[in-house]
């Protein structure tokens, strides 16, 4: 998966976070932070197969 997707899944769990904490609602706040964490696998991945693709 591209960067950017990464990047605005991050972007959508950090809304999703938000939305959460301030409609006091715990499961679209613990989603928000799950689908952030993922979105930061995804980037790391991308960036560590860039990294091998470039021989770094």
């Amino acid at each position: 998966m591209s960067w950017v997707k990464a990047k605005l899944k991050q972007v959508k769990g950090r809304k999703k976070e938000a939305d959460g904490i301030a409609l006091r609602d715990e499961r679209l706040r613990a989603e928000g932070v799950r689908e952030k964490q993922l979105g930061r696998e995804e980037e790391a991945a991308s960036r560590e197969a860039r990294r091998r693709r470039h021989g770094g």
